[in-house]
């Protein structure tokens, strides 16, 4: 099964693989960013699965066209607003709750959880890691993607007011202002999933780090070319823990 994102992102890797064939871009960026997040989804939703979409809000993260037969998909985020935008035939119910909260009522509720760049917006990592695990059935497979807390737009978050940043990405990038929500990047880093990970009971999991934030950049040539070389570095000296973004598959 190949899955397609529900497009809350624009895939960049059509408009830069002519850059990537051009010698512009590095090679790993004409690859949709989404694919190893997707890929992993895609391996662990089987027919009649139970699956909680974690923090989808308005629109889930796998269209309802793609699902496997018998899919029953729970919608959970904190904003009631962002699950009643959604459309009807998107979930089968819908949770307002915080995943760092304990949430008894989704205990050993679901075969698979998913989240697309949610986790980098809680105030605890190991209280989420620890929601998520409560929730899935023994055996049961987490699969999530989020940012990195030392990827320059995670630095630029520290020292830039919200409000200001989100403006800025609208102006620069083009992405909707209330599209973007406040970053924590609690524990956002290979080191800090890993002790989050062990600590957390679970049975098994991986995680991979993906380099690949210079399309942020897109508006300043010179600055995308500066920084390229030092994620380039990061990349081929396989620096985890200054990966852009992170894919975490666990398995309870």
């Amino acid at each position: 099964m190949t899955l397609i994102l529900t497009p809350k992102d624009t895939d960049e890797a059509a408009a830069e693989r002519a850059e990537v064939a051009a010698g512009r871009l590095p090679e790993r960026y004409g690859t949709a960013w989404q694919r190893p997040f997707l890929d992993r989804v895609a391996a662990g939703l089987k027919p009649g699965a139970r699956v909680l979409d974690v923090g989808s809000g308005a629109r889930p993260t796998v269209p309802a066209d793609q699902r496997p037969e018998g899919c029953h998909w729970v919608g959970l985020d904190v904003s009631e607003h962002e699950l009643e935008r959604a459309e009807d035939g998107d979930y089968d119910e819908r949770v307002v709750g915080d995943i760092s909260s304990p949430l008894p009522q989704l205990a050993q509720s679901f075969d698979l959880v998913i989240s697309w760049q949610v986790l980098e917006h809680v105030p605890s990592m190991a209280a989420a890691l620890a929601t998520q695990h409560r929730s899935l059935v023994p055996g049961g497979r987490m699969v999530a993607m989020l940012s990195g807390a030392w990827g320059f737009y995670a630095l630029a978050a520290r020292v830039v007011p919200y409000r200001i940043s989100s403006k800025a990405q609208e102006r620069l990038l083009g992405f909707p202002a209330e599209d973007k929500f406040p970053t924590k990047y609690d524990g956002c880093t290979d080191r800090g999933l890993r002790k989050r990970l062990e600590a957390g009971g679970w049975s098994s999991w991986d995680i991979v780090p993906l380099y690949k934030a210079g399309g942020y950049l897109r508006f300043n040539r010179p600055l995308q070319r500066s920084y390229l070389a030092y994620e380039n570095w990061a990349h081929r000296r396989q620096k985890p823990n200054l990966a852009t973004h992170y894919v975490i598959d666990a398995v309870a």
